[in-house]
Parts: C-alpha cells; sequence; structure tokens
C-alpha cells in the first residue's frame, strides 16, 4: 500500500525505505533474526539493544506494546540497528550520518512518537538534526556518556572489606540505591518500578555488594552478555562511604564475576561530567570505546 509522499510501502509488519532498505518492526524475534550479525561485528554500541533483547527472548522481560525494533539495510546489509521501548529514549547502534538520518525519516513517517534518542554521539546528533528537520522539535543534550570496555583488569588492593553476591535480605537497600543512583545519573525520577528492577536483578544474579564491618557499603551489577559482551551497571556507592576505593573494588568483583560467568568482554558507560568516575574505571583496567549521548526532544 502506498503511503502519502510516496517513500514508503508497508508490507506486513514491516516499513521499508525506498533507498537504504529502513526496517522497523514490532516483532523483537524477527530483528534478531536479522540483526543479529551485525550486533555481532559491533557488540559494543549495541550492547544496549541486544541485552533488551536477549532478556525478552528469554521471558525475563515482557515486550512492550509500543515497542519498535529497527534495522538499516544497505546493500543487502545491516549497517545500523535500533530500538524504542516507550517511555526510555529511542537507542542506536553507531552506524554512518545518512543511515541515521534515513533512520530518523522512516519512524518520522511511520508517525511513531520519540521523545528522544540515545546512542553513539555521532549517529544520535545526525539523527536528531534530521527528526529536528522534519518534526520542528529541537533537541538537547541530557547526559554526555563513554562507554569503556575492559582492556586488562587490575583489582584494586588494600580496600577495606570483601565483595559478596548480592541476596534477598539486601532487597530494600538495593531498591534504595537503585533509585538514588537513577536520580544521580539521569537527574529525573526512574520510569520503570525501581523495586521490580532490583527483584529481577538479584533473582538473576546479577548484583554483587561490598561489605565492611559487617554493612553493605557499595553495589555494582553486572547483565548477562549479548554477542560476548556484558554490561556493568548501576554501580552506585551512598555519599556517606564514598572516597574508601569501595566502588573501583566491586566494580573490579563484578567484572571479574561476568568474566567467570562466561562473558568475552565487558563494557560500562560513565557519565563524562563525573572525572571520578571516569579515572575509576580507568585505574582497574577499562578503555575507551565510543562516547555517547542522550538527547530530549521538544517544542521551540
Amino acid at each position: 500500500m502506498a503511503q502519502p509522499g510516496g517513500g514508503r510501502v508497508v508490507a506486513g509488519d514491516l516499513w521499508h525505505s525506498k533507498r537504504m532498505d529502513v526496517r522497523l518492526m514490532s516483532s523483537v524475534e524477527m530483528f534478531c533474526d536479522l540483526a543479529t550479525p551485525f550486533m555481532g561485528v559491533d557488540p559494543f554500541s549495541t550492547n544496549v539493544i541486544g541485552v533488551h533483547a536477549a532478556a525478552i527472548l528469554a521471558g525475563l522481560r515482557a515486550p512492550g506494546a509500543g515497542d519498535l525494533w529497527a534495522a538499516v539495510v544497505d546493500d543487502g546489509e545491516v549497517v545500523g540497528v535500533a530500538m524504542h521501548t516507550p517511555p526510555q529514549p529511542l537507542f542506536m547502534s553507531r552506524t554512518s550520518a545518512l543511515a541515521a538520518s534515513q533512520l530518523a525519516e522512516a519512524i518520522f513517517d511511520k508517525e511513531h512518537p520519540v521523545a528522544g534518542v540515545n546512542g553513539e554521539r555521532a549517529s544520535v546528533t545526525a539523527f536528531s538534526e534530521r527528526w529536528s528537520e522534519l518534526s520542528g522539535d529541537v533537541s538537547s543534550v541530557e547526559v554526555a556518556m563513554r562507554m569503556y570496555r575492559l582492556g586488562e583488569l587490575r583489582v584494586p588492593v588494600g580496600v577495606s572489606g570483601r565483595a559478596r553476591p548480592a541476596g534477598n535480605d539486601d532487597i530494600e537497600v538495593v531498591t534504595d540505591w537503585f533509585a538514588a543512583f537513577h536520580a544521580e545519573a539521569h537527574r529525573r525520577p526512574s520510569t520503570e518500578d525501581v523495586r521490580v528492577v532490583a527483584e529481577g536483578r538479584l533473582t538473576s544474579g546479577q548484583l554483587r555488594v561490598w561489605v565492611d564491618d559487617g554493612k553493605a557499603v557499595s553495589l555494582a551489577a553486572h547483565s548477562a552478555p549479548a554477542q560476548g559482551v556484558a554490561r556493568i551497571g548501576p554501580v552506585y556507592t551512598p555519599p556517606r562511604c564514598r572516597r574508601h576505593g569501595y566502588g573501583a573494588a566491586v566494580t573490579a568483583n563484578a567484572t571479574r564475576t561476568a568474566l567467570d560467568g562466561g562473558a568475552t568482554h565487558v563494557a560500562l558507560y560513565t557519565d563524562l561530567a563525573n572525572p571520578t568516575s571516569n579515572s575509576i574505571y580507568q585505574g582497574i583496567g577499562y578503555v575507551g570505546d565510543h562516547d555517547a549521548e542522550e538527547r530530549r526532544f521538544g517544542r521551540p
């Protein structure tokens, strides 16, 4: 069926672009069948997408009614991927400026509302510029980030205390710390039920707690690996417990746990406005992979 403007056609669950082939899907299974080889080539910038998709396929997360999955295909080869799980911003992999702008066009033509975009900085910039041209929205940077990937792990020495897996008795402190992390990192309340998220991470065995003098003083979570890459986060130390090395120690321990659990690589994001965390992660062996941004759209 031809669409107004003659640029797109609908075929079942797919919208197709007449230049690069921009495929927009509601089915995560269809998306993974198409996009998995590309995510294997670039497992770092696609990690958020891969982890979320794998959790849905494993029954650990429920798909949302408004979820959108996207792949940009050029000459038969996937060159970029994205997902939108409202109310979160669209998340996209690194790709070319042309692919990013055509992705924006396809989503706009589908009349799918997008309140923001997150991902590799250059790709996000190209998407945002084209989205603004089409919609009249303006974009503003919410958070400037860097993704680090593990080089050679260096475990801190001389830090008081020890690591242990978080257990059911930790649910209250984990919930409080997840909420505090989100408010501090994103400067707004979480749109998810923080306790449900905390319970899910506990059930999955993805939380490590640093304990000193019998009290929990810091935590770090790790994801299951997607395309071999596990991601650390969140990492949180309450203000009263900072400057003792707990954050670095528990992050190193969570990293080791992820590697022992089968990850080939480990990655994490930092806020570039926080020089302390960037320094800490470099100190335990993480090296930069790419810069990223989260942008929000709004009326001028």
